[in-house]
């Protein structure tokens, strides 16, 4: 059993990769769309507060589509600033807020508040209604603690390499095409051109990036004692950031405050590793600024592998979740809308969205294929997929940890060495 001293972290500290950055104020209590159409909840109606970060159009789109099939249940939709977001549900579960039930971007964040008492059991709910969860694959069961479940996925992350093939034809070289990490690194620099404000980067990973690519695929994390592989990835990164300067180095990110997606889309650089949500929010772009179509056409590549392989493995797995406020006295109502966000309805609005659904089906993969419209989509949802991180509520610390040492590498300020030997130091005072 999880102690509830080790998940007491702020919930502002965690390092949540993979999430989309778009920033929108809170709504109000009211659903937006039903106050725009003059509907409002029927009085026979439970009535239930949903939360979440400014995660895109489809959520609110996945309420209607509720609210308008429910006859039991109308949900009030509330969207805060992603940057936003962490602090505010740590104040509202910490207070009397009529919070009923909230989105949460990582398995640390779900063992966190299961931990400390702040998610309901819905064990019983599951079982009452005969959900099969293992529609959700076998990283799901991972989430449990202490034999119970405390959210449902609707979400699922993988990561793959999205390049630009128009800047490929224009220079001429072949697209991208299961390359080693070290391929993908010659690749890079072979792209890269220019100095100053008028540089080209072959490549680019924003610095909030904290994924452990090649040492997750070696099949390690931040728990291992061995840090060979934790070793070989921060080598890779300073080639690529201070070496080759392929990449845009940490410095110059931290200070020019970059949106990487913009800075992609725009042809700052030819690739970019990321997780799936690149794909939504590089749609997004491009349909609100249609002159991009231009100059730029998105591609999607395997992810770079550790070695030449007939059966790539990538970063990924259920990753984004949905649970009831302990507190809440509309549980009942609240599950019967959690098992909606994360069946195949909602499925099917995800994934038209360019997205990855936690559900997945014959039916959802065409939606998905069909919403990016772009070859390559095999190469995200195909590999076998590798969790980023554990389902422990002290894995977050970790990354923090990581984090830190990793950026003061990064810059100069300590050698390799000293990193790992403060990040084993650091570790070990954090388990204490």
């Amino acid at each position: 059993m999880l102690s509830a001293s080790l998940a007491t972290c702020v919930l502002g500290s965690l390092l949540l990769a993979g999430c989309s950055g778009n920033s929108t104020s809170a709504s109000t209590s009211v659903d937006p769309a039903a106050e725009q159409s003059g509907e409002t909840a029927s009085a026979d109606k439970v009535e239930i507060n949903y939360y979440s970060w400014s995660e895109g159009d489809y959520l609110q789109e996945i309420v209607d589509a509720y609210n308008a099939q429910s006859t039991t249940v109308h949900v009030n939709m509330n969207q805060v600033s992603s940057d936003d977001y962490d602090d505010k549900l740590m104040t509202m579960l910490a207070g009397s807020n009529d919070i009923d039930v909230f989105n949460m971007r990582s398995g640390s964040l779900l063992a966190n508040l299961a931990s400390t008492g702040n998610l309901a059991d819905i064990t019983p709910y599951i079982e009452q209604s005969g959900l099969d969860v293992s529609i959700y694959g076998t990283g799901f069961a991972g989430t449990q603690l202490d034999g119970a479940f405390y959210a449902l996925p609707y979400r699922a992350s993988s990561y793959a390499l999205f390049y630009n093939k128009k800047i490929f034809d224009e220079k001429g070289v072949p697209y991208p095409d299961n390359l080693t990490w070290n391929e993908y690194a010659d690749l890079a620099l072979q792209l890269t051109s220019g100095e100053g404000a008028d540089k080209f980067y072959g490549s680019y990973i924003p610095d909030w990036n904290n994924c452990i690519y090649s040492a997750i695929q070696e099949g390690s994390n931040l728990t291992d004692d061995d840090l060979e592989p934790l070793s070989r990835w921060l080598e890779r990164l300073n080639r690529f950031y201070n070496e080759d300067n392929s990449h845009m180095s940490y410095t110059d990110m931290k200070s020019g405050g970059v949106d990487a997606i913009n800075f992609f889309c725009n042809g700052g650089c030819a690739m970019y590793p990321g997780g799936e949500w690149t794909i939504s929010d590089i749609l997004t772009m491009l349909k609100n600024n249609p002159q991009l179509n231009e100059t730029f056409e998105l591609g999607i590549a395997v992810l770079p592998q550790v070695e030449k392989t007939d059966t790539p493995v990538t970063i990924g797995g259920v990753s984004t979740f949905i649970g009831i406020n302990a507190t809440s006295e509309k549980q009942e109502a609240a599950f019967d809308f959690i098992r909606y966000m994360a069946g195949k309805e909602a499925a099917m609005v995800i994934a038209a969205a360019g997205a990855i659904p936690a559900y997945i089906d014959d039916d959802v993969t065409a939606a998905f294929e069909e919403a990016i419209g772009v070859e390559g989509a095999e190469n995200i949802l195909g590999p076998s997929k590798l969790p980023e991180t554990l389902f422990t509520s002290t894995y977050s610390d970790l990354v923090a940890i990581y984090q830190e040492e990793m950026e003061l590498y990064l810059i100069g300020e300590q050698s390799l060495e000293d990193t790992l030997n403060n990040f084993a130091e650091r570790r070990a005072e954090a388990a204490a």
